[in-house]
Protein backbone atom coordinates (compact mmCIF):
# COMPACT_ATOMS: atom_id res chain seq x y z
CA UNK A 1 0.00 0.00 0.00
CA UNK A 2 1.31 3.43 -0.94
CA UNK A 3 2.29 5.41 2.14
CA UNK A 4 0.94 8.89 2.86
CA UNK A 5 3.39 11.75 3.06
CA UNK A 6 0.89 14.34 4.29
CA UNK A 7 0.34 14.30 8.02
CA UNK A 8 -3.39 13.94 8.71
CA UNK A 9 -3.35 12.54 12.24
CA UNK A 10 -4.30 14.94 15.04
CA UNK A 11 -1.23 13.94 17.03
CA UNK A 12 1.14 14.25 14.10
CA UNK A 13 3.71 16.90 13.28
CA UNK A 14 4.81 18.51 10.01
CA UNK A 15 7.00 21.54 10.61
CA UNK A 16 9.70 23.49 8.81
CA UNK A 17 11.27 26.22 10.92
CA UNK A 18 14.45 27.85 12.21
CA UNK A 19 15.78 27.26 15.69
CA UNK A 20 18.65 29.04 17.43
CA UNK A 21 21.55 26.61 17.69
CA UNK A 22 24.61 28.05 19.40
CA UNK A 23 23.86 31.59 18.29
CA UNK A 24 22.79 30.82 14.72
CA UNK A 25 19.29 30.35 13.28
CA UNK A 26 19.34 26.90 11.64
CA UNK A 27 16.76 25.17 9.46
CA UNK A 28 14.99 22.12 10.91
CA UNK A 29 12.44 19.82 9.28
CA UNK A 30 10.25 17.55 11.45
CA UNK A 31 7.67 15.05 10.24
CA UNK A 32 5.80 12.20 11.92
CA UNK A 33 2.38 10.67 12.44
CA UNK A 34 2.68 10.71 16.23
CA UNK A 35 4.80 13.13 18.27
CA UNK A 36 5.19 10.45 20.94
CA UNK A 37 7.11 8.18 18.55
CA UNK A 38 10.90 7.73 18.90
CA UNK A 39 12.92 10.54 17.29
CA UNK A 40 15.24 9.81 14.36
CA UNK A 41 17.67 12.68 13.80
CA UNK A 42 19.28 12.57 10.36
CA UNK A 43 22.75 14.05 9.81
CA UNK A 44 23.23 14.76 6.12
CA UNK A 45 26.44 14.21 4.21
CA UNK A 46 28.78 16.35 2.17
CA UNK A 47 29.93 18.04 4.16
CA UNK A 48 27.50 20.82 3.27
CA UNK A 49 25.12 18.65 1.23
CA UNK A 50 21.63 19.03 2.77
CA UNK A 51 19.13 16.33 1.80
CA UNK A 52 15.81 17.16 3.48
CA UNK A 53 14.20 17.91 0.11
CA UNK A 54 15.08 14.70 -1.73
CA UNK A 55 14.85 11.88 0.82
CA UNK A 56 11.06 12.10 0.99
CA UNK A 57 10.49 8.69 -0.64
CA UNK A 58 12.29 7.08 2.28
CA UNK A 59 10.90 9.45 4.91
CA UNK A 60 7.27 8.66 4.09
CA UNK A 61 8.00 4.99 4.77
CA UNK A 62 9.11 5.51 8.38
CA UNK A 63 7.01 8.40 9.72
CA UNK A 64 4.28 5.96 10.77
CA UNK A 65 6.63 4.66 13.49
CA UNK A 66 9.15 7.47 14.01
CA UNK A 67 9.32 11.23 14.24
CA UNK A 68 11.86 12.11 11.56
CA UNK A 69 14.07 15.17 11.92
CA UNK A 70 16.33 16.57 9.23
CA UNK A 71 18.50 19.65 9.54
CA UNK A 72 20.53 21.91 7.25
CA UNK A 73 23.76 22.04 9.20
CA UNK A 74 25.71 25.21 9.90
CA UNK A 75 27.14 26.71 6.73
CA UNK A 76 24.91 25.07 4.13
CA UNK A 77 21.51 25.13 2.46
CA UNK A 78 18.74 27.18 4.02
CA UNK A 79 20.82 27.66 7.17
CA UNK A 80 23.61 29.31 5.17
CA UNK A 81 21.27 31.78 3.46
CA UNK A 82 19.54 32.60 6.75
CA UNK A 83 22.90 33.61 8.22
CA UNK A 84 24.69 34.87 5.12
CA UNK A 85 24.72 38.48 6.29
CA UNK A 86 26.47 37.64 9.57
CA UNK A 87 28.70 34.75 8.41
CA UNK A 88 29.08 34.98 4.59
CA UNK A 89 32.39 33.07 4.51
CA UNK A 90 31.31 30.31 6.90
CA UNK A 91 34.00 31.17 9.41
CA UNK A 92 32.01 29.55 12.22
CA UNK A 93 31.60 26.20 10.40
CA UNK A 94 34.13 23.57 11.49
CA UNK A 95 33.92 20.01 12.79
CA UNK A 96 34.11 20.81 16.49
CA UNK A 97 31.36 23.39 16.05
CA UNK A 98 29.31 20.78 14.20
CA UNK A 99 29.57 18.43 17.20
CA UNK A 100 28.38 21.24 19.48
CA UNK A 101 25.51 22.00 17.11
CA UNK A 102 24.39 18.36 17.06
CA UNK A 103 24.41 18.35 20.85
CA UNK A 104 22.37 21.53 21.06
CA UNK A 105 19.80 20.21 18.59
CA UNK A 106 19.56 16.86 20.40
CA UNK A 107 18.92 18.64 23.70
CA UNK A 108 16.29 20.85 22.04
CA UNK A 109 14.49 17.81 20.58
CA UNK A 110 14.60 15.89 23.85
CA UNK A 111 13.23 18.83 25.79
CA UNK A 112 10.49 19.63 23.26
CA UNK A 113 9.27 16.04 22.84
CA UNK A 114 9.94 14.90 26.40
CA UNK A 115 12.56 12.32 25.46
CA UNK A 116 15.80 11.28 27.12
CA UNK A 117 17.49 10.10 23.92
CA UNK A 118 17.28 10.21 20.14
CA UNK A 119 18.11 7.70 17.43
CA UNK A 120 20.99 9.14 15.41
CA UNK A 121 21.31 8.46 11.70
CA UNK A 122 24.24 9.77 9.66
CA UNK A 123 24.97 9.55 5.93
CA UNK A 124 28.51 9.77 4.47
CA UNK A 125 30.16 12.80 6.13
CA UNK A 126 27.15 12.81 8.46
CA UNK A 127 28.16 9.31 9.57
CA UNK A 128 31.59 10.62 10.59
CA UNK A 129 29.83 13.35 12.53
CA UNK A 130 27.45 10.74 13.95
CA UNK A 131 30.03 8.31 15.35
CA UNK A 132 31.99 11.23 16.77
CA UNK A 133 28.90 12.46 18.59
CA UNK A 134 27.99 8.97 19.83
CA UNK A 135 31.49 8.45 21.22
CA UNK A 136 31.27 11.72 23.19
CA UNK A 137 27.60 11.73 24.20
CA UNK A 138 26.31 8.14 24.44
CA UNK A 139 23.94 9.23 27.21
CA UNK A 140 21.84 11.13 24.63
CA UNK A 141 21.74 8.46 21.89
CA UNK A 142 19.46 5.42 21.95
CA UNK A 143 20.83 3.77 18.77
CA UNK A 144 23.01 4.73 15.83
CA UNK A 145 22.66 3.97 12.10
CA UNK A 146 25.48 4.82 9.70
CA UNK A 147 24.50 5.02 6.03
CA UNK A 148 27.42 4.75 3.65
CA UNK A 149 29.61 4.94 6.75
CA UNK A 150 32.76 6.97 6.24
CA UNK A 151 35.91 5.16 7.39
CA UNK A 152 38.83 6.80 5.56
CA UNK A 153 38.65 8.76 2.31
CA UNK A 154 42.37 8.22 1.72
CA UNK A 155 42.03 4.45 1.99
CA UNK A 156 38.88 4.55 -0.14
CA UNK A 157 40.65 6.33 -2.99
CA UNK A 158 43.56 3.92 -2.78
CA UNK A 159 41.15 1.03 -3.30
CA UNK A 160 39.34 2.92 -6.06
CA UNK A 161 42.63 3.45 -7.87
CA UNK A 162 43.53 -0.24 -7.73
CA UNK A 163 40.12 -1.27 -9.03
CA UNK A 164 40.00 1.35 -11.78
CA UNK A 165 43.50 0.45 -13.02
CA UNK A 166 42.37 -3.14 -13.49
CA UNK A 167 39.21 -2.06 -15.31
CA UNK A 168 41.23 0.10 -17.71
CA UNK A 169 43.72 -2.64 -18.57
CA UNK A 170 42.89 -2.35 -22.30
CA UNK A 171 42.85 1.47 -22.45
CA UNK A 172 46.41 2.68 -22.07
CA UNK A 173 45.59 6.39 -22.52
CA UNK A 174 42.98 6.48 -19.77
CA UNK A 175 45.08 4.24 -17.57
CA UNK A 176 48.05 6.61 -17.89
CA UNK A 177 45.78 9.58 -17.08
CA UNK A 178 44.50 7.75 -14.03
CA UNK A 179 48.01 6.91 -12.81
CA UNK A 180 49.10 10.54 -13.20
CA UNK A 181 46.01 11.79 -11.34
CA UNK A 182 46.53 9.34 -8.49
CA UNK A 183 50.22 10.20 -8.15
CA UNK A 184 49.21 13.85 -7.89
CA UNK A 185 46.59 12.96 -5.26
CA UNK A 186 49.06 10.90 -3.23
CA UNK A 187 51.58 13.73 -3.29
CA UNK A 188 49.01 16.28 -2.16
CA UNK A 189 45.74 14.85 -0.85
CA UNK A 190 43.53 17.89 -1.28
CA UNK A 191 40.03 18.60 -2.58
CA UNK A 192 41.10 19.83 -6.02
CA UNK A 193 43.23 16.77 -6.73
CA UNK A 194 40.46 14.51 -5.44
CA UNK A 195 37.92 16.08 -7.83
CA UNK A 196 40.29 15.59 -10.77
CA UNK A 197 40.92 11.98 -9.76
CA UNK A 198 37.21 11.22 -9.39
CA UNK A 199 36.49 12.60 -12.85
CA UNK A 200 38.39 9.57 -14.11
CA UNK A 201 37.25 6.88 -11.66
CA UNK A 202 33.52 7.62 -11.50
CA UNK A 203 32.78 7.13 -15.24
CA UNK A 204 34.92 4.00 -15.16
CA UNK A 205 32.92 2.49 -12.30
CA UNK A 206 29.54 3.47 -13.75
CA UNK A 207 30.42 1.80 -17.06
CA UNK A 208 31.31 -1.42 -15.25
CA UNK A 209 28.41 -1.65 -12.79
CA UNK A 210 25.44 -2.53 -15.03
CA UNK A 211 23.37 -3.87 -12.14
CA UNK A 212 23.55 -0.74 -10.01
CA UNK A 213 20.30 1.08 -9.34
CA UNK A 214 20.28 4.31 -11.37
CA UNK A 215 18.15 6.93 -9.62
CA UNK A 216 17.18 10.06 -11.54
CA UNK A 217 18.09 12.50 -8.78
CA UNK A 218 17.17 15.58 -10.83
CA UNK A 219 13.64 14.26 -11.31
CA UNK A 220 13.52 13.26 -7.64
CA UNK A 221 14.54 16.74 -6.53
CA UNK A 222 12.23 18.65 -8.89
CA UNK A 223 9.31 16.44 -7.82
CA UNK A 224 9.94 17.05 -4.14
CA UNK A 225 7.04 18.34 -2.03
CA UNK A 226 9.64 19.95 0.25
CA UNK A 227 11.70 21.80 -2.37
CA UNK A 228 12.23 25.55 -1.93
CA UNK A 229 14.15 28.18 -3.90
CA UNK A 230 17.12 28.21 -1.52
CA UNK A 231 17.47 24.44 -1.87
CA UNK A 232 17.93 24.80 -5.63
CA UNK A 233 20.10 27.84 -5.13
CA UNK A 234 22.47 25.83 -2.93
CA UNK A 235 22.55 22.85 -5.31
CA UNK A 236 23.43 25.06 -8.27
CA UNK A 237 26.18 26.66 -6.20
CA UNK A 238 27.65 23.22 -5.46
CA UNK A 239 28.23 22.66 -9.18
CA UNK A 240 31.08 25.16 -8.93
CA UNK A 241 33.28 22.89 -6.83
CA UNK A 242 36.03 25.47 -6.40
CA UNK A 243 33.64 28.01 -4.89
CA UNK A 244 32.01 25.25 -2.85
CA UNK A 245 35.41 24.28 -1.46
CA UNK A 246 36.31 27.85 -0.53
CA UNK A 247 33.00 28.25 1.27
CA UNK A 248 33.38 24.96 3.19
CA UNK A 249 37.16 24.64 3.38
CA UNK A 250 37.53 23.78 7.07
CA UNK A 251 34.92 21.03 6.99
CA UNK A 252 36.13 19.55 3.71
CA UNK A 253 39.78 19.55 4.78
CA UNK A 254 38.85 17.81 8.02
CA UNK A 255 36.81 15.18 6.18
CA UNK A 256 39.65 14.39 3.78
CA UNK A 257 42.05 13.71 6.64
CA UNK A 258 39.62 11.98 9.03
CA UNK A 259 39.89 8.31 9.94
CA UNK A 260 37.17 6.57 11.94
CA UNK A 261 39.79 4.52 13.82
CA UNK A 262 40.83 7.78 15.49
CA UNK A 263 37.28 8.28 16.80
CA UNK A 264 36.59 5.09 18.76
CA UNK A 265 36.40 1.32 18.54
CA UNK A 266 34.15 0.83 21.57
CA UNK A 267 30.67 2.31 21.91
CA UNK A 268 28.03 2.28 24.64
CA UNK A 269 25.05 2.24 22.25
CA UNK A 270 23.90 -0.22 19.55
CA UNK A 271 25.76 0.47 16.30
CA UNK A 272 24.09 -0.37 12.98
CA UNK A 273 25.31 0.21 9.44
CA UNK A 274 23.61 0.15 6.03
CA UNK A 275 25.68 0.41 2.86
CA UNK A 276 25.19 -0.15 -0.85
CA UNK A 277 27.22 -3.00 -2.33
CA UNK A 278 28.55 -0.67 -5.06
CA UNK A 279 29.48 2.23 -2.78
CA UNK A 280 32.75 3.67 -4.10
CA UNK A 281 32.61 6.80 -1.93
CA UNK A 282 32.77 4.88 1.36
CA UNK A 283 33.92 1.36 0.54
CA UNK A 284 32.09 -1.56 2.12
CA UNK A 285 35.37 -3.48 2.45
CA UNK A 286 36.75 -0.82 4.80
CA UNK A 287 33.53 -0.70 6.80
CA UNK A 288 33.54 -4.47 7.31
CA UNK A 289 37.06 -4.35 8.77
CA UNK A 290 36.05 -1.58 11.16
CA UNK A 291 32.81 -3.35 12.03
CA UNK A 292 34.69 -6.50 13.02
CA UNK A 293 36.84 -4.46 15.37
CA UNK A 294 34.25 -2.41 17.24
CA UNK A 295 32.65 -3.37 20.54
CA UNK A 296 29.04 -2.32 21.17
CA UNK A 297 25.97 -3.60 23.08
CA UNK A 298 24.60 -4.70 19.72
CA UNK A 299 25.88 -4.29 16.19
CA UNK A 300 24.86 -5.26 12.68
CA UNK A 301 25.82 -4.42 9.13
CA UNK A 302 23.39 -4.58 6.18
CA UNK A 303 24.62 -4.53 2.57
CA UNK A 304 21.93 -3.53 0.08
CA UNK A 305 22.15 -5.14 -3.33
CA UNK A 306 22.45 -3.01 -6.48
CA UNK A 307 22.78 0.19 -4.45
CA UNK A 308 25.52 2.79 -4.43
CA UNK A 309 26.48 5.43 -1.87
CA UNK A 310 22.88 6.43 -1.05
CA UNK A 311 20.68 3.35 -0.56
CA UNK A 312 18.02 5.52 1.09
CA UNK A 313 17.56 7.15 -2.32
CA UNK A 314 18.28 4.16 -4.56
CA UNK A 315 15.86 1.79 -2.79
CA UNK A 316 13.82 3.89 -0.32
CA UNK A 317 11.16 1.27 0.49
CA UNK A 318 13.64 -1.55 1.09
CA UNK A 319 15.92 0.80 2.99
CA UNK A 320 13.08 1.87 5.30
CA UNK A 321 12.27 -1.79 5.92
CA UNK A 322 15.88 -2.44 6.94
CA UNK A 323 15.87 0.60 9.24
CA UNK A 324 12.71 -0.57 11.00
CA UNK A 325 14.07 -4.07 11.48
CA UNK A 326 17.35 -2.76 12.91
CA UNK A 327 15.59 -0.43 15.32
CA UNK A 328 13.43 -3.26 16.65
CA UNK A 329 16.58 -4.92 18.06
Amino acid sequence: MKKRYRILSSNGIDEKFYVNINGQEQYVFIKGMDVNSPIVLNLHGGPANPDAFFTYEFVKEIIDEFTYVSWDQRGCGRTYYKNKCTDPKNKSADFEQAIKDVDELVKYLCMRFNKEKVILMGHSYGSLLGVSYVSRHPERVEKYIGIGQSVSIKDTQKMNYSEAVDLLIDDKKKRDELETAYQRLEKSFNFENLMKFQRLTVPCFIANMPKIKQTNQIKLILSSPDLAFNDLRWLVGMLNWKAHYIRNKKLLDYTLSANIYDVADEYDVPMYFISGEYDKSCRVELLKKYFDRIIAPNKKIVIMKACGHSPQIDEPVLFAKEVKQLLQN
